[in-house]
């Protein structure tokens, strides 16, 4: 049948996005949205491209890319780590694996990325492979995502890896990224789905974000990681690498002048509305949705010095255009306590 024809046979809508068609939910978005609370809830990230780059220098190249300690990464053990520009903006958010003497990483825009490699290669021993048609990455993220799991073969520690029949897991705090090859991907979902999880879209994963104030793509694309909440990304003990003189003065500073913070509305949150208090601009909404325990909710980019319980209003880019707002009020994250 194949795993879009599953998904289709499962009652999913999809939509179009900058990575593809992707399964935004499945007609139950209160029971997609609990499986990430009470469950396990089974993803799949059609957009989400893998690169394979070995070569003796394949350590030290990408440890100089990115903003974690890879050099120390353990065989066998994983870590989420940022590509930022030379501003310290980010580019790309990835996941990195260790195989034997290769590394896997994980991100959408993966094209991008291989020629942002392929630009900085000079004299390094490295190979480059683009693995993203050979490989579809699903996720399972809950309470029982490890039990769930525990069906495809015996789960890694956290922060680690294990493979079993070509299906390799990896283990973060919040579930299991499961890189399956493409022609056992129908085969693996459905054997999830037997064992208990719920077939999620992006929409209620976009709600379980929001919810928890987890950024994605869409809040970090040219933002700084102290901003948008992913500084936990960030080595400030590694040095030499893109972005780095940057990350070490916002470390010594800590003059950033925005932070992620949850909304609250009375109606639903336009996504990338501008975000007023008192006649000035104070920020903007990065992800917007309807959650179904709190209603309207969105992740924004506020300027900091506002708290907690502030009432602000989403609308228009300018206070003459701002005719009709919703009002909002300002929340810490998470919005909701996690399991």
């Amino acid at each position: 049948m194949g795993l879009e024809l599953l998904h289709r046979a499962l009652g999913a809508e999809f939509r179009q996005t900058e990575g593809g068609e992707i399964p935004w939910g499945y007609g139950e978005l209160k029971a997609e949205v609990a499986a990430f609370y009470q469950g396990a809830a089974l993803l799949d990230f059609p957009e989400t491209g893998l690169l394979q780059v070995g070569g003796m220098d394949c350590r030290d190249f990408i440890h100089n890319q990115c903003t974690s300690d890879v050099r120390g990464l353990p065989q066998g053990g994983f870590l989420k780590t940022l590509f930022l520009n030379s501003r310290g903006q980010i580019e790309f958010l990835g996941s990195v694996y260790q195989r034997g003497q290769t590394l896997w990483i994980a991100a959408a825009r993966t094209q991008a990325l291989l020629e942002r490699f392929n630009r900085y290669i000079v004299f390094d021993q490295v190979e480059l492979s683009d693995l993203s048609q050979a490989y579809t990455q699903l996720r399972l993220q809950g309470p029982a995502a490890l039990e769930v799991g525990g069906q495809l073969g015996q789960p890694p520690a956290k922060w680690s890896l294990v493979e079993h029949h070509q299906v390799v897991l990896a283990r973060d705090e919040w579930g299991l990224d499961i890189l399956v090859p493409r022609d056992l991907a129908e085969e693996v979902f459905n054997q999830l789905l037997q064992a208990g999880a719920t077939p999620a879209g992006r929409e209620a994963y976009r709600v379980w974000r929001v919810e928890q104030g987890v950024a994605d793509l869409e809040d970090a694309l040219g933002e700084l990681p102290q901003e948008v909440g992913l500084e936990a990304r960030v080595s400030y003990k590694k040095g030499c690498y893109l972005g780095q003189e940057i990350m070490a003065r916002l470390e010594a500073r800590g003059n950033t002048r925005y932070q992620l913070m949850g909304l609250l509305g009375q109606q639903p949150l336009p996504p990338e509305a501008e975000v007023w208090r008192e006649g000035k601009k104070v920020g903007r909404v990065t992800t917007a949705t309807d959650s179904p325990r709190l209603g309207p909710v969105a992740l924004a980019l506020l300027r900091k010095g506002l708290v907690p319980g502030d009432q602000v209003e989403v609308g228009a880019a300018s206070p003459r255009l701002l005719r009709n707002p919703i009002s909002a009020t300002v929340s810490a994250l998470p919005l909701l306590a996690p399991v």
